[in-house]
């Protein structure tokens, strides 16, 4: 009776074991077609330090619930650390804009530097993606100008790859205002500030 009870046992947990759940894995990416070629770099402007917010920098892509808590997903993970794909999108958004590359701002001496921070980033509960971010234009350790973005998006479906989705749109959004507030040193008259972007004083970033 002892080893029939076992061997059920046995049988049970092989059953529960084998329906385990993989977890799922996204990546964070520009949905621009790229050719191959040759790159062209910008003569004026390069791209400093891209920051985020510690929570983010974790395995699980982030949800804040109906109490305000947030929590990481233990299925759903990136393929990579966040900040990989954040960055990757900014490159890529911003040259589509410019029609040039801002290459990293230690290969391009005497350019105006711009360095973002990523402050929020994440899905809430009432099925919307969030994005806060901040982004300061510098050259020769004086800061020009600054600007704050803060946009939501609604989900086009439920589930964490609508999720994906959705702060790929808003980073591409972003990148877009980024770009816009990129005029170089020898254009003329008043810089026009980016619609949607709130400009700031360095000491509120």
């Amino acid at each position: 009776m002892r080893v029939a009870t076992l061997v059920l046992s046995i049988l049970l947990f092989s059953g529960c074991a084998s329906q385990i759940v993989e977890p799922s894995y996204y990546l964070l990416r520009s949905q621009q077609k790229l050719p191959s070629g040759e790159l062209t770099p910008s003569e004026d402007f390069s791209l400093g330090n891209v920051v985020i917010a510690s929570y983010l920098d974790q395995p699980g892509l982030v949800m804040e619930t109906e109490g305000g808590q947030l929590r990481p997903a233990r299925q759903n993970l990136w393929a990579e650390p966040v900040y990989e794909g954040v960055r990757n999108i900014i490159f890529v958004e911003i040259a589509q804009a410019m029609g040039e590359e801002l290459l990293p701002s230690k290969l391009s001496k005497g350019t105006t530097v711009v360095d973002i921070r990523i402050s929020e980033l994440h899905g809430t509960y009432d099925g919307e993606a969030k994005l806060v971010a901040y982004w300061w234009l510098e050259r020769d350790g004086k800061v020009l100008s600054s600007y704050r973005f803060t946009e939501v998006t609604s989900l086009t479906a439920s589930g964490y790859s609508a999720l994906v989705d959705a702060e790929t749109a808003l980073l591409k959004e972003l990148s877009q205002k980024i770009s816009a507030s990129l005029v170089a040193p020898a254009a003329t008259g008043p810089k026009a500030q980016p619609l949607g972007v709130l400009r700031v004083n360095p000491s509120e970033i």
